[in-house]
């Protein structure tokens, strides 16, 4: 039995999740182009990984710095000399070259590396070929065996894929930066986003030239909507023309996303209502003119009003929805940073495990406009002092809003981040069924207003709870 499609339907990062969540064995090929790779799985954890940019073992423990060129020849003569021949992993740890950690720790990276690359692949084929698994040759290792020797957190590699995903697709389109004068005060405005629900592949180019001051970005209809931790609610474009798409696209928009204002783009004389009762904003034709200054007009309606608050209603229904949804639920914790960082400049959030705290996601960035996201990679707080804030909140269940200065935080956390300059922040407990499996830290950053909202914020914390607990127990079934 196996899966295949296409990577402009099912993105590479939601198949990894599939089979990550469904505890699968077997190999992931991929294809674009003439350009192939693989990615292997043992009962859903990646043990195997090889794209175009993929060295062979004795080349990243070279670039490593911890083998010496002159030896790896040494190796490869010794090798090449043996009838039947070893494995070079072998080969090197048995003369003494490296050890056996050292050597999968090499495997690790290379494999992290490897899904960061192909996770970007928007193009091609993929096909999952169950219990399919190749051993790894220099290690001569089956997948089963090379599981007790890595040290890799699969669900980490994959959320942080996701994440470069997402930053990627971010920076599509966007012109390049224009110096900036030096200031103290409000940091410069987000590009507004626009994204476009189209099969024209030129319509992206050419709003792209026209809007110099927007991102402009192709996304599918799945995906609408949908952006990085603290990137601002996008604009949306869908594409009528020719029948392509039937105006409950709009529908399905309007429902799922309330906040981001949908826009049509129609056939010359076709009737307007049903587009407009669909809940478009606006129905236009394909005159790249018009349609740039319709989405200058909507920008600009959206900066008069955001002096005024959320709609708390619809934010309330929206996190239930969102979370709730199949569609989503294998980016739980990118969905949960999403919905926060509508409420508040920077957060990270902390996966609880058996002795200690390990964040798997942030936004915003520090007091020197360093990103969270880079700071807080692989950010473990072990030992976690019991008069502290975090364990507090971890042993009640409850949400604490305080001083940072009174939280009693790690230092190693409170050196990374900086004290915020409101001087207040809020830390989320993540509720399953019976304990608490995650805390989300989150605070204002360089803006001085203080955090609101904390009952929506609770919310989104608890819906994220009971999501991630399904996912769970799916898993457990399969």
């Amino acid at each position: 039995m196996s899966l295949s499609g296409n990577l402009e339907d099912v993105s590479v990062a939601d198949a990894l999740q599939f089979i990550h969540l469904g505890v699968r064995s077997g190999t992931l090929l991929l294809t674009s182009g003439e350009v192939t790779a693989e990615i292997g799985f043992h009962l859903g954890r990646i043990v195997s990984a090889w794209g175009p940019a993929s060295k062979r073992l004795g080349d990243l423990l070279v670039d490593a710095g911890v083998l010496e060129h002159g030896t790896l020849q040494e190796a490869l003569r010794l090798q090449s000399s043996e009838e039947p021949r070893r494995p070079l992993g072998q080969v090197l740890v048995a003369i003494k070259a490296v050890t056996e950690e050292t050597m999968f720790k090499a495997v690790e990276q290379q494999i992290a590396h490897t899904v960061h690359e192909l996770v970007g692949w928007s193009q091609g084929n993929f096909r999952f070929v169950l219990g399919d698994v190749k051993p790894i040759d220099d290690l001569a290792v089956v997948p089963g065996d090379v599981v007790s020797h890595l040290n890799l957190d699969t669900q980490m590699v994959l959320l942080d894929a996701m994440r470069i995903f997402d930053e990627r697709n971010r920076d599509a389109g966007r012109p390049e930066p224009r110096p900036v004068r030096q200031q103290t005060q409000k940091p410069p405005e987000a590009p507004p986003l626009l994204q476009i629900i189209s099969a024209d592949k030129q319509l992206q180019g050419r709003l792209a030239h026209a809007l110099p001051e927007a991102t402009v970005m192709h996304v599918s209809l799945r995906d609408a909507g949908t952006v990085a931790p603290g990137e601002g609610t996008p604009f949306l474009l869908v594409d009528l023309r020719g029948g392509s798409m039937a105006p409950d696209a709009i529908v399905q928009l309007r429902r799922t996303r309330p906040r981001s204002p949908v826009f049509a783009l129609v056939d010359a004389g076709v009737p307007l209502l049903h587009v407009y009762q669909a809940g478009a904003v606006a129905a236009l034709t394909a005159e790249v003119p018009l349609l740039a200054a319709c989405f200058r007009a909507l920008v600009q309606t959206r900066r008069d009003a955001s002096g005024r608050g959320p709609d708390g209603l619809i934010r309330l229904r929206r996190i239930v929805g969102d979370l709730r949804s199949g569609l989503i639920s294998t980016t739980i914790s990118l969905t949960l940073m999403n919905l926060i960082s509508e409420s508040v400049e920077r957060a990270v959030l902390f996966l609880v495990r058996r002795d200690a705290l390990t964040a798997i996601g942030a936004f915003g960035s520090d007091g020197a406009g360093r990103p969270l996201a880079t700071l807080a990679r692989g950010l473990t707080l072990p030992g976690l002092d019991e008069k502290g804030a975090l364990a507090e909140s971890l042993a009640e269940g409850e949400v604490r809003a305080m001083q940072f200065d009174e939280a009693r935080l790690p230092e190693k956390f409170t050196e990374l981040i900086g004290r915020p300059r409101s001087g207040s922040c809020a830390i989320f407990p993540v509720m399953g069924g019976q304990r608490v499996i995650a805390l989300v830290y989150a605070d204002n950053g360089r803006s001085e207003r203080a955090i609101e909202e904390l009952d929506i914020l609770e919310l989104a914390a608890s819906q994220a709870g009971l999501a991630f607990e399904n996912e769970l127990l799916r898993r457990k079934q399969t």
